[in-house]
C-alpha cells in the first residue's frame, strides 16, 4: 500500500459522487446526494461505482494523446519496447511510484463489503456485483504481480488499527495467482451472461480469464516460480477458452483490418467480445493521427520477417519466398501471410521521399493496421486527437491463439485443437486493394512437428529451446496480435528478453535494430540523397554486402550509445523482468519496525 494510502486509509473518492455522513439525528435523508446509508441500496448506483473502474482496465486507444496500452505509444511502432537505453547502465532503483499502489485493491474490496451487506439488493444482484468486484480485483492483482512479482495480498478492507496486517511483507506470487484464479472462478460462475450494451458480462470475464491465466501459467513456468500453480492456471485458462468456443456466440471476421478501423462502434462485429466506443466531442483518441499524419518512429525488420510465406513456410525455408537479406522491401511483402498487408504498407515510406511527411516511418516500414482504407488527410476525424475509430478491447481471435498456446503448454495440442484455433484464424478472406489475399494453408500437426502442404517446418531462426510446435504458435500469436501491446509482456512471461538484444553479431545488426532493406538500383540516387537529408549519419544505413552499395537498410534506431546486450543469468540483466519496489516504501516499512522485501538485483536503499 502506498505511503499516501496508509496516511489516509479511511479516505475514498468516488468520481462524480459525494458520499457524506449526516450525524445530526434531526437531519432528514437527502434526496439529491448519496451517503453510506442509501448509496448501496439499488443497482443503478452500484453500476455507477463499478463503471468508475472501467478506465483502469479498458483503456482501449486511450483518450486525447494518451495511447492506452496499445503498441508502445508514440515512442516506437516496433511492437516491442526497444528503447535505446542499455540495461546494464540502469543502476538506479525506483525511489517512488512505478505502479506500487493499492488504491484500486481497496476500492474493489470496499465494493465487495458494501454489496454483501446491502439490505435491499436481491441475492442474484449481490452475486453478480460481487462477481464484478472480484473480476476487477483479479485484474488489479494480475497487473501488480506482472509488474512486481510477489505482492502483499489483501482480500478485505485494511484499517490502520492492525499494523501487522497493514505492513505485512509480500506474499509469494504463486499464492497471489491462486487468489486471482479464485476470483476469476467466482466471477465466471456469477456474472450475468447479459447485463446490457457495453457492460461486463460472463463472456468478458471468460476472455480475460484466458488472457491473464495464460500469462501467469507461462510466467510461473518459465521463471520457475511455482510449477503447481502454473499448471492450475493453464487448466483454468483451457476451461474458460472452451466455454467461449463451445458457446458458439463468436466467429472470426474476414476483415482483419476492419476490426481496428471501424468508426464509432464494433457492436455488430461477430469477432468482438468487448469494445470501447468513441464519438466526436464525447470521447476521442489520437492513434490514427500518430500512425497516419504525424509519422511513426519505426517498425523493425524482426516483425516483418516473422510472417510466413503463402506456402505456409518460414521465409528462410520457403522456395516461393527465396530469401535474401538484401531483398527489396516491396518484394518482401509479396506472397506472405495476408495479415502482413492488412497491418503494414506495401511500399517503402520514409520522410522527405513519400511526400509531405504523411504516414512515413523512420525505418521505412509503416503500419496501416489502424488506418481506415478510405481515410483522407483533410477529414478532421483523422487529425489531431479527433479520432473516433472504435477499439476492440477483447476479440475472439485473441482467445483462439491463446487457447492454442495453452493446449501446447499442457501437451494437448492436437489437430482438432489446431482446427478449432489457428486454422480458423488462417481461414480469413482478407480484402486488399479490391481483391482477396491468398490464405495460408492449414496448420497440420505431425507428431512433434508442424507441416504445411506436407512439408515439415524447419525454421533456421527457431530458438532451439522452444519446441517446433510452440515456436509456430508463438509466431502465429505475433502475427495475429501485432501492435496490440502484448509483445513485450509475451517475451517477459516466456523469459525471452534475450530476443531484445540489439548488439551486432559478426558485424551485422540484429533484425530488431534494422528497418526496411531497399535497392539503390530501384530507389535511385535521387531518393538516396533525399534519405541522407533526413538521415545524415552514414551509420544510419547498413550495407548488406561489403563493397556493394546497392543493397542497404535504414538503421537509424540504434547508434553506438544505444546498442544493448543481454547476458543470460547475469542479475544486472535478469532483474529487468520485475520492477524494483520504490525505496521510499521499503524505508516507510523499516521506520515502523517492519520489512518489505526488495526484488533481486535491486537496491533497497
Amino acid at each position: 500500500m502506498s505511503i499516501a494510502m496508509k496516511k489516509i486509509i479511511f479516505t475514498l473518492t468516488i468520481a462524480l459522487l459525494c458520499l457524506t455522513s449526516c450525524k445530526d439525528y434531526l437531519d432528514r435523508p437527502t434526496l439529491t446526494s448519496y451517503d453510506e446509508s442509501n448509496f448501496w441500496r439499488n443497482e443503478n448506483t452500484v453500476r455507477m461505482y463499478a463503471q468508475g473502474a472501467y478506465i483502469a482496465y479498458f483503456k482501449g486507444y486511450g483518450s486525447g494523446f494518451d495511447y492506452g496500452n496499445w503498441c508502445a505509444g508514440y515512442v516506437t511502432w516496433a511492437d516491442e519496447d526497444i528503447r535505446t537505453t542499455a540495461w546494464a547502465t540502469q543502476t538506479q532503483t525506483t525511489t517512488s511510484g512505478s505502479g506500487w499502489s493499492f488504491s484500486w485493491v481497496r476500492r474493489h474490496n470496499l465494493m465487495l463489503d458494501r454489496v454483501s451487506n446491502s439490505a435491499t439488493l436481491s441475492d442474484e444482484a449481490k452475486n453478480h456485483w460481487t462477481g464484478i468486484a472480484r473480476f476487477f480485483r483479479a485484474l488489479e492483482y494480475a497487473d501488480l504481480c506482472a509488474t512486481f512479482g510477489d505482492m502483499p495480498y489483501y482480500d478485505h478492507e485494511i484499517f490502520d488499527g492492525n499494523p501487522e496486517e497493514l505492513f505485512k511483507d509480500r506474499d509469494p506470487i504463486g499464492f497471489c495467482v491462486t487468489k486471482i484464479i479464485e476470483d476469476f472462478d467466482y466471477a465466471a460462475a456469477n456474472v450475468r451472461q447479459n447485463d446490457g450494451v457495453a457492460q461486463i458480462n460472463r463472456d468478458v470475464v471468460l476472455a480475460y480469464m484466458v488472457k491473464r491465466l495464460l500469462y501467469f501459467g507461462t510466467l510461473l513456468k518459465y521463471h520457475n516460480l511455482d510449477q503447481t500453480v502454473s499448471t492450475a492456471a493453464f487448466n483454468k485458462a483451457k476451461w474458460a477458452a472452451e466455454e467461449l468456443i463451445n458457446g458458439g456466440r463468436y466467429q472470426i471476421s474476414d476483415d482483419y483490418r476492419g476490426l481496428f478501423t471501424t468508426l464509432n462502434t464494433l457492436r455488430n462485429n461477430p469477432e468482438v467480445i468487448f469494445y470501447r466506443e468513441y464519438a466526436t466531442s464525447l470521447a476521442n483518441h489520437a492513434m490514427l493521427t500518430v500512425s497516419y499524419i504525424d509519422g511513426q518512429a519505426g517498425t523493425t525488420l524482426r516483425t516483418i520477417n516473422n510472417y510466413l510465406s503463402t506456402d505456409g513456410l518460414p521465409i528462410k525455408q520457403s522456395p516461393l519466398y527465396a530469401y535474401s537479406p538484401s531483398k527489396d522491401y516491396t518484394e518482401m511483402v509479396k506472397n506472405r501471410d495476408p495479415r502482413l498487408l492488412a497491418s503494414f504498407a506495401d511500399t517503402l515510406r520514409v520522410p522527405s521521399v513519400t511526400g509531405g511527411g504523411i504516414g512515413y516511418s523512420t525505418t521505412g516500414i509503416a503500419t496501416v493496421k489502424f488506418q481506415p482504407v478510405n481515410a483522407t488527410i483533410d477529414n478532421i476525424i483523422y487529425q489531431n486527437r479527433n479520432n473516433i475509430t472504435a477499439c476492440p478491447l477483447m476479440r475472439y481471435g485473441e482467445v483462439l491463439v491463446a487457447y492454442a498456446e495453452v493446449m501446447a503448454e499442457l501437451g494437448q495440442f492436437t489437430q482438432a485443437v489446431a482446427d478449432a484455433s489457428i486454422n480458423k484464424l488462417r481461414n480469413r478472406s482478407i480484402p486488399h486493394n479490391g481483391a482477396t489475399l491468398p490464405k495460408l494453408p492449414p496448420m497440420v500437426v505431425s507428431g512433434s512437428d508442424i507441416t504445411a502442404n506436407s512439408v515439415v517446418l524447419n525454421d533456421p531462426d527457431r530458438d532451439p529451446s522452444v519446441s517446433p510446435i510452440l515456436w509456430e504458435i508463438r509466431r502465429e500469436r505475433m502475427a495475429e496480435l501485432v501492435f496490440e501491446g502484448q509483445r513485450k509482456s509475451d517475451l517477459k512471461r516466456w523469459k525471452k528478453y534475450s530476443y531484445l538484444r540489439t548488439m551486432e553479431t559478426d558485424g551485422r545488426p540484429s533484425d530488431i535494430a534494422m528497418g526496411a532493406p531497399f535497392s539503390l538500383y530501384r530507389w535511385g540516387t535521387t531518393g538516396y540523397n533525399q534519405l541522407h537529408i533526413q538521415y545524415p549519419n552514414a551509420g544510419q544505413f547498413y550495407v548488406f554486402s561489403p563493397g556493394d552499395s546497392t543493397s542497404i537498410a535504414i538503421y537509424n534506431l540504434y547508434q553506438a550509445a544505444g546498442r544493448r546486450d543481454w547476458v543470460e543469468g547475469d542479475i544486472i540483466y535478469e532483474r529487468q523482468y520485475f520492477t524494483s519496489l520504490p525505496t521510499e516504501e521499503i524505508t516507510f516499512y523499516k521506520d515502523r519496525g517492519h520489512k518489505l522485501t526488495q526484488n533481486p538485483g535491486w537496491s533497497d536503499q
